[in-house]
């Protein structure tokens, strides 16, 4: 059996429709963020704040509903952490901006250095040289968006996420004209 049989065999029914349908809403919110990347960055924002507090909210109740198994303390301050972080992205969305980039930044950073010594530790085999070149670019991206705060704050987050939705509208597409049926 080949992949196609097995793609075309297995895919339920409707999914080359679905998967062309959010393939396209995600370019086109891509473009959207690329295009007003100030505001993707702060919608980004405020829903990993709010995310934070519902989790935060949740926690809490989860700790109080098992307090008998003796963990209640940590669960609990767990949860608190989670809501007051949360909390503190909501009302000081701005600052929030700052301190993701931050995060991104040094995650850049970090993950380009790892991957330049993964890229010359695996130098004796083909294509060593793209490893370590991707590290070079995380580096440098990390050093950008570091060096260029707090401007770099306004746009960063907003459009690496469109050129994710991006990315990953093009590969709903061309997973959908994979599957020969509907």
């Amino acid at each position: 059996m080949t992949d196609r049989e097995i793609t075309d065999a297995t895919a339920p029914r409707g999914l080359k429709t679905w998967l062309w349908i959010a393939g396209i809403v995600s370019i086109v919110m891509g473009v959207l963020a690329v295009l007003f990347p100030f505001a993707a960055t702060l919608a980004a924002e405020l829903v990993i704040g709010a995310i934070l507090v519902a989790s935060g909210l949740l926690e809490l109740v989860r700790a109080l509903a098992m307090r008998h198994n003796g963990s209640l303390a940590w669960n609990a301050l767990f949860g608190l952490a989670a809501l007051v972080a949360g909390g503190i992205l909501l009302a000081w969305p701005m600052q929030g901006i700052v301190t993701l980039t931050i995060v991104l930044g040094v995650f850049f950073l970090l993950g380009g250095a790892f991957k330049l010594v993964a890229g010359f530790g695996l130098r004796p085999f083909p294509g060593w040289g793209w490893i370590g070149f991707s590290g070079a670019l995380s580096v440098l991206l990390g050093l950008l968006l570091l060096f260029g705060l707090p401007g770099t704050a306004l746009w960063a987050v907003g459009l690496l996420v469109g050129i994710d939705l991006i990315f990953l509208g093009f590969a709903e597409i061309a997973m959908a004209s994979a599957i020969e049926r509907d």
